[in-house]
């Protein structure tokens, strides 16, 4: 895992503390929950803005190649999950994150991408390999979904027809390992040390959300 080496690194996440505390107070008082609901989209496009921030080689041209494939296909695989029920289950985006296309947030996209960056930057100490690039990272996605899923619907964000069908996982973690190896096969490494902070951040929010918002 990469190390924090300057006061700049913990200056900055002091401030993912407060950003995020300040999250879950706003997400959990009734008069202002529809205010941090308007926010979602603006939290998360700035969430992968400080990561790329961190970021010497983000704008590297294979890199834009692939985030905007995962942004791409992504949005087409939740479009079609979303209008159909056959991939994840029966679901329905809400107005969370933000403005929709075929029943779909644009956001869905950007998402996917913060995800995906951030499960591949945690391990990054490790020996490169498929277990510790693709294995390693996939887990670490299915962990943030099945947390996730529980809170989407108070932030409303998604909500499920019924229970959270096994299926939903299953595909997850099918995306998962699939745009983990293509990052893996064309040797594209990312490393970041702000993706441990923001990855506890978001998971810290997300179980404050479950226990607080009824």
């Amino acid at each position: 895992m990469n190390k924090l080496s300057n006061k700049n690194d913990w200056f900055f996440i002091k401030n993912i503390i407060i950003f995020y505390s300040v999250g879950i107070i706003g997400f959990s008082i009734n008069y202002t929950n529809k205010l941090f609901t308007f926010l979602s989209p603006i939290i998360l496009i700035l969430t992968l803005c400080l990561l790329f921030f961190y970021d010497r080689k983000a704008t590297d041209k294979k890199r834009i190649i692939y985030f905007s494939f995962i942004f791409l296909s992504s949005f087409i695989i939740e479009m079609i999950g979303v209008n159909t029920g056959l991939l994840f289950g029966d679901y329905q985006y809400s107005h969370g994150l933000g403005i929709k296309l075929f029943n779909t947030p644009l956001l869905i996209g950007i998402n996917w991408i913060l995800i995906i960056y951030i499960t591949s930057s945690i391990f990054t100490k490790l020996k490169y390999n498929f277990v510790s690039q693709v294995i390693i990272p996939s887990g670490l996605m299915i962990i943030y979904d099945i947390i996730m899923e529980r809170a989407a619907p108070k932030m409303e964000m998604w909500s499920w027809s019924n229970n959270i069908p096994l299926q939903n996982f299953i595909m997850w973690g099918f995306l998962a390992v699939f745009f983990h190896s293509i990052r893996y096969f064309s040797k594209i490494e990312i490393k970041n040390k702000m993706a441990i902070p923001i990855y506890l951040a978001q998971i810290i929010l997300f179980v404050f959300i479950i226990l607080i918002k009824h």
